[in-house]
């Protein structure tokens, strides 16, 4: 039940994580377009609520070549490494996809079947306001 930051707070800082990493890893020409963020319940060992919440933000990745896609992964892996992130999964080259963690943040790269990239980053469990509401 200890105050964490708000939700604004874990969004603003997730999305800062991507901006700072697609400027780090991506050649210039890039745009990042957000999509509709992604509030989810989060739960205990047990499953049961805990009334905190996590929340994903993703970015479609345009105005890069596609042809280069394996390149970007690499080059976004080395920039993680480098900025105290932890690689998580990398299953390429069956999936094009991977994620690493930091300070309780996951960000992913992925391509879909038309080779788009997304990025996306979680955020840690938090409440809502900071503090557990008294329902709690």
């Amino acid at each position: 039940m200890n105050p964490t930051i708000t939700l604004t707070e874990a969004q603003t800082a997730a999305t800062n994580q991507i901006r700072e990493a697609t400027a780090g890893a991506f050649p210039p020409g890039f745009t990042l377009e957000e999509l509709p963020p992604q509030p989810l319940n989060c739960s205990d060992s047990a499953g049961k609520p805990t009334g905190q919440l996590l929340l994903g933000v993703t970015f479609w990745v345009n105005g890069l070549p596609t042809t280069q896609n394996n390149t970007y992964f690499d080059t976004l892996k080395a920039w993680w490494a480098g900025h105290g992130w932890t690689l998580s999964t990398d299953s390429r080259p069956a999936d094009m996809f991977i994620n690493a963690t930091r300070d309780g943040y996951l960000m992913s790269l992925r391509a879909n079947i038309n080779q788009r990239l997304a990025i996306g980053n979680s955020t840690p469990c938090v409440w809502r306001n900071g503090t557990p509401s008294p329902s709690s």
